[in-house]
């Protein structure tokens, strides 16, 4: 291929990454808000366009237009950066997702520890943040994202593994081609879909593991000192990262873009219908996750951080031990690992509320009772 055209395709690339972080989050504002307002018997936006469809970007030019202040402490350079900082984790793991059949920016060998790898960006910014507002509110805000995003970061990647060990490749196309014909990870091996949806949760910040920004607690936490557009940056983070978590869920656990009709509509190599798919998939979890949030109440950061190392990553690693015996052993691997899974997510499903509740017997036992 010459020259110019790898040179076009990096700029269609960057402009569709960018185009999917800013559209995406202005769509999943408006969508999450509709949502609440429907499950909670209101009306939600309603009079910015048609049904309130322009409310995120009437909102938008509002924050652009909002004045744009500095703490007279802060250190003026790492605060006006980590804003911009916190965009690089969106953006550049959209290089590796494939959108459709015969679109994907770029197919690495090692797509899985990319994700991981940069979507670390996100944690330094939140730190780098906090830390220069010279605000203790927002340093204690900052310090519970990154531990908590650390720590999570670690049962996704355990998660992460058990996908490689299925598909014998860390490629993202790999692990879609492997889902032809319905056979989608999710099918059998739903124990490790579980381990990422929550990890994801925690790791985009959101209810019930919305610790970092604590409103009744930290004030908005890591962003307290931020207004305007730096503040516009990590708001639309969160919620461009809704939609970038579910296609990598999409991709490693859902088939990707297979579905009916893949190759009815082709321009120029990319099939058009599987892009179609792709996206109807995605949004299907994007509520998923905006129904979660609400309906599951905030977590004390003692409990949140104790699920992670506790249960998460022991959980994690009995994953990866069950679904490499099932290959190594097993001549049907995926009827090993599917027997191996969804008896491990029973017995996880039904036993999380009697030892639940049987934790809370025996630290309450533990509390002395002073009489009066």
């Amino acid at each position: 291929m010459a020259w110019y055209w790898e040179v076009l395709r990096a700029i269609v690339v960057i402009v569709v990454a960018y185009m999917v972080v800013f559209v995406a989050a202005l769509v999943n504002i408006v969508f999450e808000r509709r949502a609440l307002a429907f499950m909670q018997d209101r009306h939600g936006p309603n009079r910015t366009g048609p049904h309130g469809v322009l409310q995120s970007v009437a909102d938008a030019f509002k924050m652009m237009g909002k004045e744009d202040f500095r703490p007279a402490l802060a250190d003026p350079v790492i605060f006006t950066l980590a804003p911009l900082m916190v965009m690089i984790g969106a953006v550049a793991v959209q290089l590796v997702i494939p959108y459709t059949k015969g679109f994907t920016p770029r197919d690495l060998d090692v797509g899985l520890i990319y994700i991981v790898a940069v979507t670390g960006f996100t944690t330094m910014a939140i730190l780098v943040g906090g830390w220069s507002s010279r605000n203790k509110y927002s340093l204690v805000g900052a310090l519970r994202a990154a531990a908590q995003m650390i720590s999570y970061e670690i049962p996704m990647l355990l998660a992460l593994v058990a996908v490689a060990l299925c598909a014998s490749s860390l490629s993202l196309d790999t692990v879609v081609d492997m889902q032809s014909d319905y056979r989608w990870l999710v099918f059998y091996a739903p124990f490790t879909f579980l381990i990422y949806a929550i990890a994801a949760i925690a790791e985009l910040n959101r209810g019930p593991f919305d610790l970092p920004e604590a409103e009744s607690e930290l004030v908005a936490g890591y962003g307290s000192e931020y207004s305007g557009m730096r503040f516009g940056m990590f708001f639309l983070n969160e919620y461009a990262g809704m939609t970038i978590m579910s296609m990598i869920a999409v991709a490693l656990f859902l088939g990707g873009w297979h579905g009916p009709f893949e190759d009815l509509i082709v321009i120029g190599g990319v099939a058009v219908v599987p892009f179609v798919w792709f996206m109807v998939k995605t949004y299907v979890l994007v509520f998923c996750l905006v129904w979660i949030r609400l309906s599951l109440p905030r977590l004390q950061v003692d409990r949140l951080m104790g699920f992670a190392w506790k249960v998460l990553v022991p959980a994690g690693l009995f994953n990866i031990a069950g679904v490499a015996a099932a290959i190594l052993w097993v001549p049907q691997w995926r009827i090993g690992v599917a027997v191996f899974s969804w008896v491990t997510i029973i017995v996880f499903v039904g036993l999380f509320d009697p030892v639940l509740k049987w934790r809370l017997r025996r630290e309450r036992g533990r509390v002395p009772v002073v009489s009066a």
